[in-house]
């Protein structure tokens, strides 16, 4: 029998985590500058991917999907499970058919305000993320970011919302 691991299971979640979160930001540092303009574009295609594991977890756990609401839950969780403990969120739900997702607190951000990072290219990171996981889990849903900490808010606010009520906004807009 080999003997205990000598680092706490929680302790590696959180270090896990935080490498994960680090390692889009490391990559960018490094292949930015060669890759050029089309980084951005190639890099949102990693994240979409992602995004299609996020739904594939949702329904290998069964995670609800059903609702806008449930869509929230299940991002929230799902998030947290691929980025970490270390995000803090709140669901407000305003009706099963629109509800929204609230980070207080992203694992992302810290790493890419120590690294210098312009949070626009975090922002299209998460957004390729969110858009695309919850289009995956339900395609009659999309979600609308109305704020976002790393291009200057206090916090992040998703909203999730039926797909025609979203192209009504875009079309007001």
């Amino acid at each position: 029998m080999p003997p205990p691991h000598p680092v706490p299971d929680d302790m590696k979640w959180q270090i896990a985590a935080r490498m994960v979160s680090a390692l889009p930001l490391m990559y960018d540092l490094c292949f930015r500058g060669v890759v050029g303009e089309e980084y951005d574009r190639l890099e949102q295609q990693i994240w979409i991917s992602m995004a299609g594991e996020a739904a594939k977890v949702a329904e290998s756990f069964s995670l609800p999907t059903g609702n806008a609401e449930e869509l929230v839950q299940t991002l929230d969780h799902v998030s947290t499970i691929f980025f970490g403990p270390e995000m803090r969120s709140e669901r407000v739900r305003i009706s099963p058919e629109r509800s929204v997702l609230v980070m207080k607190r992203c694992p992302f951000e810290m790493p890419a305000t120590m690294m210098r990072m312009e949070g626009e290219h975090l922002f299209h990171r998460c957004m390729a993320f969110s858009i695309a996981a919850v289009e995956a889990m339900n395609p009659d849903y999309t979600l609308r970011f109305v704020r976002s900490m790393c291009m200057g808010d206090g916090h992040c606010e998703m909203k999730v919302m039926k797909v025609e009520e979203a192209r009504e906004m875009d079309r007001v807009r």
